[in-house]
């Protein structure tokens, strides 16, 4: 090796070698010592080359060594921190005695050499071939890109070297290398907008680099970029594309390169973009493929195999494990498919994950989780389990729990996961056996089995509510036993059990058999049975009373109408059940059911008395044969629902039976009644009497149904709603006749200025007209009020005929024509879209109120508030965050609420009185004097206005009394300090009249019909 050294000892270049396998320097020429500052060889022999030649105390992580050959240079560029020089370098390895040796050659490149075409040619092919080795030098994708951003941060003498990710919009610093006195800013840079940076992503579009050698220059072209850059302390930087399948995906950049190095960069960055893109590429199969064997699809939990990794392994102190099993998982799978079933697990795994404490999830099968806790202390892991109980018992999804904790060491991983699913498996046995026994318990309760010291099962503690629920548990009653034994052999009656929650009921043997259902099991029953039912009109009943049992929070359904069997063959049936509510009444969890056949409880009406409808039948054949024909006259009474709902079921039937009586005592010599569904009833006349005319035997039924209501004490505007038919009607059958009664009822309940609905080709068009129009309603509404406006009709002052405010006044258009709001304003109620609509008209009150007092400061609108948006618990929410948002002044608004809403819901309503004169609202009493109890509702509720009923206005020319009788209730509205408003003044001689009653505000069609928004701002103006 003497003669080797002898060599190299004199020359101008720069040498070394040292041992590859202990880096220990075993020559250093004359050269590179006198450039170090060494005088003789002992000052460096068996010293690390690392350390002596680039000041570090571990080795080069840019060491060439796995790349050298004997016989072969290997030529790179790299900038030694001692000499702060940077040099050309050409490696081999050399073998002697034994060892294995590497030989480094370096030549010094001055300014000169570096501008050379040479220089820069044999540059980038180093730089190229350096950068493939990064690229292939480790298995790890993102090693190998940290390594390439060390790379060039020293080949450039960078302060930072960088890649940006694109995410939609913005993009992320994803990988970063920094030079030693340099602070990272990889945390700092996310979600950056590309917006700041748009004038690069042009050039990166067309494949060009961009750089900028002084940051100064673009401070007022493009401040945002400068605004980012700035602040890191960079003074310049170049960056290039990164490009996959001719998109631009990312950028890579250096800050602050050396600016003599600039031809260098450039070719590299428009390089190495390729190279980056395909270290990504790597990256993310990697990941893929990572999330693949470890993770579950469907959930994204850690898996088996995941878990089974960390079996033997050391390193945890203590480890809590708490297994999991979704209890119901197998009856969603067989009931409803194993698309629920997905659900229901996709759905367990996020209340694991919410709730869990920060444990690593694992799925371990097809309805099991387990939750592992590492190095977690035992009174923490039990202070997650129990609080994981608590929300699993409050969950509609049961989940069966185990656990177990260990700190024996060596600690056996794998015994603690099967000690947790043993106790799991106890526990998920004594659910079972609980609900199994529990009274009236058809699925499982929301309850959990898990038992600790600290925590006792909530079915231990269970204890019956009544007498007989404690006879049941005493007993050891089986419910499946029960449910059996009333529905064995019973063919008068089926029975069925719902869970309201999941959409799945269990069905007698016999209901299943007679309609051919596929199971005892069955999801979405409704619906199912619903296809069953023979007319549409009857299908149409069935699910407004359904929908009507859910608005209302009602407990108890009772309805009769026509169904279809397996055998094609059409039964009356009566269908009845009681529905279980939560504690607060907002979900129904439970309904327990029974559908009987026609039998003798159909022929009369146990609430009534009347026959039954199917009792007609023999009757009207025997018309027909007789050759007869007589009137036939549908009647419904209005407004049963909400007596039901407010007044309940009770008051309800008391009024049924009152009408019905007196109606049989009155009529029973001229006319046969019969209760048909729901409230809806048929008058078959006795042909003797059809002599008398259509509506004076409507005007009978009509008075005595109103006499009833008002012995009653029911405010109701229209009582009922009449269809009449002839017959015989050409071939009509007596069930036709019948399903074509009831579709003239509906009919009429939506023409309430018909005395009665006939038989006529145009009524079933208006009926398919008006169903045409509830549904397009409903879509307008869900289409974020589509076709909705408000209009406003002025209210002027009853001194000086000048405008003071207005009323908001709700408008719909169908088929390009405006729709009377008393045809659609109950489609809306019936259907539970008021509340919503509501909502929006406030929001329009609102903003039409901030518009028009720029006008008129003073000025004031009402809107309406109805019986039905009283049970809106989103309205005064709503109302408070409208007023927020444009800023009223109080009494800029004032609700309007009818003496109806006032009689109906007292409690209610002056709940929301109060909350609204919190809000700065005024309250008005709209329709005063239409009812009967109207001077109890001014002592009553603290309104600020008093709104006299349109029917007044006509009394007031009548009679000289009648309208002394109006001026004393002016009077004492006065008295009161009331306002006093009187609606509907359509003349001179009404206005006069009411003007000198001393009357406040008036409101009619004399001074101005509703107005649209603009002309209404125009008339103000103008008025000014």
């Amino acid at each position: 090796m003497e003669k080797i050294w002898d060599f190299f000892e004199n020359l101008d270049e720069m040498v070394y070698s040292a041992d590859v396998e202990t880096y220990q320097l075993v020559y250093m020429n004359r050269c590179l010592r006198e450039a170090l500052g060494i005088r003789d060889h002992s000052s460096y022999l068996d010293q690390p080359c690392y350390k002596v030649l680039q000041g570090r105390d571990t080795p080069c992580e840019f060491c060439t060594n796995g790349q050298l050959q004997e016989g072969k240079f290997y030529t790179w560029v790299h900038k030694n921190p001692l000499l702060n020089r940077r040099l050309l370098l050409k490696d081999s390895l050399l073998h002697s005695a034994g060892h294995t040796y590497r030989l480094e050659m370096a030549i010094d490149l001055d300014p000169e050499l570096r501008g050379s075409s040479t220089y820069f040619h044999l540059r980038e092919e180093t730089i190229l071939k350096e950068c493939l080795w990064e690229m292939f030098s480790t298995a790890k994708a993102a090693d190998s890109i940290q390594r390439l951003m060390a790379y060039m941060g020293r080949t450039f003498s960078c302060d930072r070297a960088y890649i940006f990710e694109f995410k939609g919009d913005t993009a992320d610093n994803t990988y970063e290398w920094c030079a030693d006195h340099v602070t990272p800013q990889i945390d700092n840079l996310k979600n950056v907008p590309l917006s700041s940076i748009d004038w690069w992503m042009a050039g990166f579009r067309e494949k060009k680099i961009t750089v900028i050698p002084d940051l100064e220059e673009i401070r007022f072209l493009h401040p945002e970029a400068y605004s980012i850059l700035q602040p890191q302390g960079i003074h310049s930087l170049a960056v290039g594309p990164i490009r996959a399948e001719g998109q631009v995906i990312g950028f890579i950049g250096i800050d602050n390169p050396d600016p003599e190095l600039m031809a260098g960069y450039e070719f590299f960055l428009r390089v190495i973009g390729y190279i980056v893109c395909n270290l990504l590429w790597r990256r993310d199969l990697g990941d893929k493929l990572r999330n693949l064997s470890y993770r579950d699809q469907l959930t994204g939990a850690l898996n088996q195999h995941a878990l089974s990794e960390l079996y033997g392994s050391d390193g945890m102190e203590s480890v809590g494990i708490i297994y999991c099993d979704i209890t119901g998982l197998k009856m969603v799978n067989e009931a409803k498919g194993r698309g629920a079933g997905d659900d229901l697990i996709r759905e367990s795994y996020e209340t694991l994950r919410r709730n869990g404490g920060g444990g690593r999830i694992y799925r371990m099968g097809d309805s099991e989780f387990l939750l592992l806790y590492p190095d977690c202390r035992a009174l923490e892991f039990y202070d997650t389990l129990h609080a994981l109980q608590r929300v699993i018992r409050r969950d509609s999804n049961h989940i069966a729990l185990g656990y177990a904790w260990s700190d024996i060491q060596p600690l056996d991983l794998e015994k603690t996961v099967m000690q947790a699913e043993q106790v799991m498996i106890r526990n998920k046995r004594e659910y079972y056996h609980f609900t199994s026994r529990r009274p009236g318990a058809v699925d499982a309760p929301v309850t959990q089995g898990i038992k600790s010291p600290e925590t006792r099962w909530e079915a231990e503690n269970y204890e019956p509510a009544n007498v007989f629920q404690q006879f049941v548990a005493a007993a050891g009653c089986d419910v499946e036993t029960v449910f059996r034994s009333v529905s064995q052999e019973n063919e008068a009656s089926y029975f069925y059990l719902c869970d309201m929650r999941r959409d799945l009921a269990y069905i007698s043997d016999n209901m299943r058999r007679d309609f051919s259902f596929p199971s005892n099991l069955i999801t979405g029953l409704l619906e199912k049975w619903a296809e069953r039912i023979s007319t549409q009109e009857a299908q149409d009943m069935f699910w407004e009373d359904v929908n009507t049992m859910l608005r209302d929070k009602r407990s108890v359904h009772d309805l009769r109408y026509r169904v279809r069997d397996a055998a094609g063959n059409n039964q009356f049936v009566h269908c009845y059940g009681i529905m279980v509510w939560n504690r607060d009444r907002t979900e129904p969890l439970f309904f327990s059911g029974r559908i009987t056949h026609q039998d003798s409880t159909f022929v009369v009406d146990p609430v009534t008395g009347f026959l039954r409808e199917q009792s007609s039948f023999q009757q009207l054949e025997e018309i027909r044969r007789s050759g007869q024909s007589t009137l036939v006259i549908g009647f419904s009474l209005n407004g049963i629902t909400e007596i039901n709902s407010i007044r309940g079921r009770d008051y309800g039937d008391r009024l049924l039976q009152k009408t019905a009586n007196t109606l049989s005592d009155q009529l029973s010599w001229k006319m046969t009644f019969y209760r048909l569904e729901g409230a809806r009833y048929m008058a078959l006349v006795n042909p003797a009497c059809t002599e008398e005319s259509t509506e004076t035997l409507t005007e009978e039924i009509r008075g005595i149904i109103r006499s009833c209501y008002e012995r009653m004490d029911v405010s109701v505007q229209r009582v009922c709603s009449f269809g009449v038919m002839r017959y015989p009607y050409e071939n009509m059958t007596p069930e036709e006749l019948i399903e074509g009664l009831l579709s003239l009822i509906r009919v009429a309940k939506r023409e309430p200025l018909l005395p009665y609905v006939d038989y006529a080709t145009q009524n079933f068009g208006r009926f398919r007209r008006l169903s045409t129009m509830a549904l397009t309603l409903g879509q307008d509404v869900e289409r974020e009020m589509q076709n909705f406006r408000v209009v406003i009709q002025p209210v002027v002052s009853g001194r000086d005929g000048s405008i003071i405010g207005g009323e908001v006044l709700l408008r719909w258009v169908f088929e390009g024509q405006d729709i009377s709001p008393a045809v659609f304003i109950p489609i809306l109620e019936k259907h539970g879209l008021i509340q919503k609509v509501g909502r929006w008209v406030f929001g329009q009150a609102a903003a039409a109120c901030v518009r028009l007092r720029r006008c008129n400061p003073s000025l004031y609108l009402t809107f309406n508030v109805s019986l039905h948006q009283l049970n809106d618990h989103l309205l005064l929410p709503c109302m408070e965050e409208t007023l927020e948002k444009y800023g009223l002044p109080e009494g800029s608004l004032v609700a309007e609420i009818t003496e109806s809403a006032m009689d109906e819901q007292p409690q209610r309503l002056e709940a929301f009185i109060t909350a609204a004169h919190k809000l700065g609202l005024n309250i008005a009493l709209d329709d005063f004097g239409s009812g009967y109890s109207s001077m109890r509702m001014l002592l009553q509720y603290p309104t600020n206005i008093i709104k006299l009923d349109r029917s007044l206005v006509t009394e007031v020319t009548e009679s000289e009394a009648k309208m002394h009788f109006i001026q004393s209730i002016v009077y004492a509205c006065h008295r009161f300090g009331k306002t006093v408003c009187i609606e509907g003044v359509e003349d001179a001689e009404q206005n006069e009249i009411i003007r000198n009653m001393g009357c406040d505000v008036i409101q009619g069609y004399y001074y101005y019909r509703p107005m649209e928004i603009d002309e209404f701002s125009d008339t103000l103006s103008r008025k000014d």
